[in-house]
């Protein structure tokens, strides 16, 4: 520091000469210009020296302080290449030195280190820090926010619905053993307050564990089989769409057969537009059947795992008796003003957000949010493409832009103003837009819009949920559902796109289009890709064009080797192939092979043809395993290569 003041010292001495100097040579007006000019570079030159100075401080402190703040303390000389400094740092950041590399200058600039991954060493212990059922809280289970009470409670008391019953008989078998149950129904319509309720009853000393969305569940029920739990374990899985999916690491029909090996109780909950769209009777046929096949029929026989309970939106009248004689003033309410609108619903405020988001879109003038209508709007068809990663306000911004189109007369408001509007609760109760995070950086639609929304998804926001879809499985279940919503040109660009990286279901999805547009011999080349990655549904695809073009022994081939791997469909197709032949010799030997295999329906299966075979003891021996493995839902019926009226060899 030293130098410094001798620098202002030499400064302000040269700076008096030159004023001396100005005053003996200059007379006159021209000398009072030259003094009062003098005397400002004499007064300026230390005040600007002090300042630097001063700021030189603020900016280094000192390394205790900024210890114990948890940020970084370091520096950077002389560098050849480029410089980092990582962890968190606030505050400004100056350039010093002589980088030779790539430098910034950087002013008030924050970096946070990004949260654990799900399932690393990082993250935390779910198995180990999970409270107990009754510890759990109904909000941060997924139980949509009421207007808060007279008395402070958040929640009105819990109104007996009819199928209590059913569903604490439910989990109390899945208790016994290890067991799955589901409750599904319409957004607001009270699944996760029910299925909540009904394990405080039965089971509240268990351990209760939420996966986050994205977590290993396979991981999961590897740990709990080599966990002692003295309690027992409930698996809560509110929204079940939400772990649908996403591959190995999702909730595959292995993976809830492992978690029920470990004893634990897995309860779910699923909205009815996605239970309907996977139930099997829904299914398309024909041509378009082929392309629904994996997609669907492989979460329609998970969810035959599963005892299911059907909530009902609309409450009957012997709930809405109940509600009325519960003695709170929000249910009161609800019971004389509901309408044509269920109980939950009302309290949950559902048709009032809708309404007022429909009403949003008109001029700020008259007190519209155009803005903010085109913000949800995008929110709701990002939550509608089956993005899982719920949008930042960035991705918000660039997304909502096409929804304003035409709009601009409406005079639409900022982005803030916007995002403002939409985040904040309506009657105490929820927002059209609802954090995901607890920074406030995330933002999900409020389910209840989500389901009532029908318009058309424009390309742009399937791009944008492509874009930004966590991993290639959440990628190929949107590439899926583009193609089902007309979008087959974008659907077809990202899949290929998938397949160059080595996705054995975007290969496989490429072998059907190639297919049904009777490009053969490259869906063969497609199936053959997947099936040499060990994709087991391209052998059952596989073996279905090979049949097709009469190369029935390769056909055979391929369709006991899916059946072998678990294809409850393939064996079907091979035991009608069989039939067609003349081997009924050979459909016993298949249809043991499939059930000792648990392929879906398999164990059911080979029960009824040994009891149709006479063979009743060992049929029933099957029937009965089939039956403790809830496996008594034969596989779906495949597109037959027989004419109608062809009998069958069952």
């Amino acid at each position: 520091m030293r130098w410094v003041w001798v620098w202002v010292g030499g400064s302000a001495a040269a700076a008096c000469a030159g004023l001396a100097v100005a005053l003996y040579y200059l007379p006159g007006l021209e000398a009072l210009s030259w003094v009062a000019g003098a005397g400002s570079f004499v007064t300026a030159v230390p005040s600007l020296v002090l300042a630097l100075m001063l700021a030189r401080t603020q900016a280094q402190p000192s390394s205790t302080a900024a210890a114990s703040a948890g940020s970084v303390v370091n520096s950077v000389g002389d560098a050849g290449g480029a410089a980092l400094q990582a962890g968190d740092v606030s505050g400004p950041v100056q350039q010093v030195g002589g980088n030779h590399g790539d430098t910034y200058t950087a002013h008030t600039m924050t970096i946070s280190q990004s949260p654990p991954v799900e399932g690393s060493a990082e993250a935390p212990d779910r198995v180990a820090s999970a409270g107990t059922v009754e510890q759990a809280d109904p909000r941060e289970s997924g139980v949509h926010a009421a207007r808060p009470g007279a008395d402070g409670t958040a929640l009105p008391p819990y109104v007996a619905r009819d199928v209590d019953e059913v569903l604490e008989r439910y989990i109390a078998r899945a208790a016994s053993g290890g067991g799955a149950v589901l409750v599904v129904g319409d957004s607001t319509a009270g699944k996760s307050r029910a299925a909540l309720q009904a394990l405080k009853r039965t089971l509240p000393g268990r351990r209760l564990i939420a996966p986050a969305v994205g977590a290993d569940l396979r991981a999961l029920a590897t740990r709990l089989s080599t966990t002692q739990q003295e309690d027992g374990t409930v698996v809560w899985l509110d929204d079940l769409h939400r772990y649908l999916g996403l591959g190995e690491s999702g909730l595959t029909e292995d993976t809830l057969k492992a978690l029920k090996r470990a004893d634990a109780v897995v309860v779910a909950t699923l909205r009815s537009e996605f239970a309907d769209t996977y139930r099997a009777d829904a299914l398309a046929s024909g041509q378009e059947r082929r392309e629904v096949r994996g997609e669907r029929e492989n979460t329609a026989a998970l969810l035959r795992r599963f005892d299911t309970v059907e909530l009902d939106r609309v409450w009957s009248p012997g709930e809405i008796q109940r509600a009325a004689e519960a003695g709170d003033e929000r249910l009161d309410e609800a019971v004389a003003r509901h309408g044509v609108h269920g109980i939950a619903e009302y309290l949950a405020a559902g048709p009032d957000l809708l309404a007022e988001w429909r009403n949003a879109r008109r001029s700020t003038a008259r007190g519209g949010h155009p803005r903010g209508h085109a913000l949800v709007a995008a929110a709701v068809d990002l939550a509608r493409t089956g993005l899982l990663t719920a949008p930042t306000s960035a991705m918000l911004d660039q997304a909502h832009r096409p929804y304003l189109a035409g709009a601009a007369a409406l005079r639409p408001e900022s982005f803030e103003q916007a995002l403002d509007w939409a985040q904040q609760p309506r009657l105490g109760v929820s927002s059209l837009l609802v954090p995901d995070d607890g920074d406030q950086r995330c933002w999900r639609a409020f389910d209840y819009l989500v389901e009532a929304a029908t318009a058309p998804i424009p390309a742009s926001t399937w791009q944008t949920a492509l874009d930004h879809a966590s991993g290639d499985d959440e990628r190929f279940t949107i590439v899926f559902k583009a193609d089902r919503a007309d979008q087959h040109d974008l659907a077809v660009a990202a899949c290929e796109s998938l397949a160059r990286s080595g996705h054995p279901g975007a290969m496989t999805l490429l072998g059907v289009w190639a297919h049904s547009a009777g490009h053969h011999r490259e869906a063969e080349d497609r199936y053959r890709r997947a099936v040499d990655v060990g994709y087991n549904e391209a052998l059952f695809r596989l073996g279905t064009l090979l049949y097709e073009q009469g190369r029935v022994e390769e056909a055979e081939d391929c369709y006991g080797r899916a059946a072998v791997a678990g294809d409850g469909s393939a064996l079907l197709e091979l035991r009608n192939l069989l039939f067609e032949q003349g081997r009924r010799e050979e459909i016993e030997y298949w249809s043991r092979r499939a059930a000792d295999s648990e392929a879906p329906g398999a164990m059911f299966d080979l029960g009824t043809l040994l009891y149709r075979q006479g063979q009743t003891e060992e049929a029933e021996h099957w029937l009965r395993r089939a039956a403790d493995a809830e496996d008594t839902a034969p596989p779906v019926q495949c597109l037959s290569r027989r004419s109608p009226g062809a009998a069958g060899p069952g």
